[in-house]
């Protein structure tokens, strides 16, 4: 496992604030110089292991960075203990280099370069703002275990095993428990029918339409359900959808039927899991509906019908957010500075005396934004820190991109967005619905030179 991989962006910074009043020591009293110029210090006595670290060694350790006195990274606040595999150096003296002058058991700090570090072997595109390419990283790491790969891998198909007789104990406790009868399919798989189908079989390569929710077995919450959402969902028999025990499920059933189903994790999501809702070799128990049985050209047509009903919701929503526009410009009695060939009403506020921005350049501006309404749903006062991003580079929504060069620094105005210039039919999270203009009231604070 790549140190990059693990040590993400997120976590790298989240003792920013605390570092800003760090500097480089200059000094190490107590540490060793190794050949290729790193620092480092052994805590541990008489520690007797012999246990050598080299290149492809899988390390556990517990690790911690930072600054002198500011710590940016802890492995301890992981779910597990970090493990990696080390890699060849990438330059003299880097954090691979410096985990093979130890050995297993062993207390260490050693001290690295900023600037390598963050670009070389985390990955980083630049050093952060907090610290410079010759900043001294202290790094403190316990290395609890080192082995093979051969070694690390005849452990996780030890522990795999474990886990797998383990859950055959819990399905075997639950089967028992809640007197289920029914024979596994040769897969493993129970299909229980609570309500016969009485239409057409699932068909490979057709398509079906399903409700179903999933638990893990034996825990009365849901994990997912169609039913929470509203409408059912539609999928290619046979092919990539949830898991191979769920398309088995369906594969039984007739269409307007219903089943129960207990799918072990060799038919679900194995030893992997899924992200963080399901762990590695978890039993699901799954209730399904078979709601509709399609062939390609009945899904084909489902699919043409949906979507011209969307255009045609689109465009209402179109008419009805222009109309809803022109009446509250009326009930406003708003006068504009300047309306764009695209929409973008523009109304000046204060005028300012500064420069005027030009598209690359930075500028930071203070804003509240709202809709037609009234709700304001962002504001950079709220804060008080001012929005900082780059003129024509899409960093922002086009009407900023297109209203913020009219003005100059030390003016005030406000912006009238048309939907079409900012989150369009999308909208944006619960906030801002779909259609919506946007009202934004700006000042120009600064202009980059």
């Amino acid at each position: 496992m790549k140190l990059k991989s693990i040590l993400s962006s997120t976590v790298l910074f989240t003792a920013v604030v605390l570092l800003m009043s760090s500097c480089n020591m200059g000094s190490y009293p107590g540490f060793k110089k190794s050949e290729s110029g790193i620092y480092y210090k052994i805590h541990t006595k008489d520690n007797d292991d012999t246990t050598g670290i080299r290149s492809g060694s899988i390390v556990s350790m517990d690790l911690a960075y930072g600054l002198k006195d500011s710590v940016i990274f802890d492995s301890k606040m992981m779910p597990e203990q970090l493990k990696m595999q080390v890699s060849d150096p990438q330059y003299p003296g880097d954090f691979f280099e410096a985990i093979t002058l130890f050995k297993e058991g062993d207390s260490v700090t050693f001290v690295l370069k900023a600037g390598p570090f963050f670009t070389k072997t985390v990955g980083q595109p630049e050093v952060p703002s907090f610290c410079t390419e010759e900043t001294d990283m202290y790094f403190n790491v316990k290395l609890t275990k080192v082995q093979s790969k051969e070694e690390a891998e005849a452990e996780r198909l030890a522990m795999n095993e474990e886990f797998k007789q383990q859950e055959l104990v819990n399905l075997q406790q639950y089967v028992t428990a809640n007197n289920i009868t029914v024979v596994p399919s040769s897969t493993g798989v129970y299909f229980i029918e609570t309500k016969k189908g009485s239409g057409k079989s699932p068909e490979k390569d057709g398509y079906v339409s399903v409700h179903f929710t999933v638990y893990l077995l034996g825990n009365s919450n849901k994990l997912f359900s169609t039913y929470d959402k509203g409408d059912a969902i539609d999928f290619k028999f046979g092919g990539p959808f949830e898991n191979p025990g769920f398309q088995e499920v369906v594969g039984q059933m007739k269409e307007g039927g219903k089943a129960n189903a207990i799918v072990p994790s060799s038919m679900a999501f194995g030893e992997r899991g899924a992200g963080e809702i399901v762990p590695p070799f978890s039993t699901l128990y799954y209730e399904v509906e078979l709601v509709d049985v399609m062939t390609t050209q009945e899904w084909d047509k489902k699919q043409a019908d949906a979507t011209a009903k969307q255009q045609a919701e689109m465009a209402e929503m179109a008419k009805a957010e222009d109309a809803t526009l022109q009446k509250y410009l009326k009930d406003n009695n708003v006068v504009p500075t300047q309306v764009l060939p695209d929409g973008l009403i523009y109304i000046e506020k204060q005028a300012g005396t500064g420069d005027s921005p030009v598209p690359g350049k930075k500028v930071k501006v203070h804003y509240t934004g709202k809709l037609l309404n009234g709700q304001v749903f962002d504001s950079s006062l709220d804060s008080g820190t001012p929005f900082e991003f780059a003129i024509g580079q899409g960093q922002v929504i086009q009407g900023w991109d297109e209203g913020i060069p009219l003005m100059k620094v030390g003016g005030k105005a406000t912006f009238i967005i048309p939907s079409k210039l900012a989150y369009k039919d999308r909208g944006a999270g619960d906030i801002i619905p779909p259609y919506s203009t946007l009202i934004f009231d700006v000042e120009l604070l600064e202009v980059e030179k």
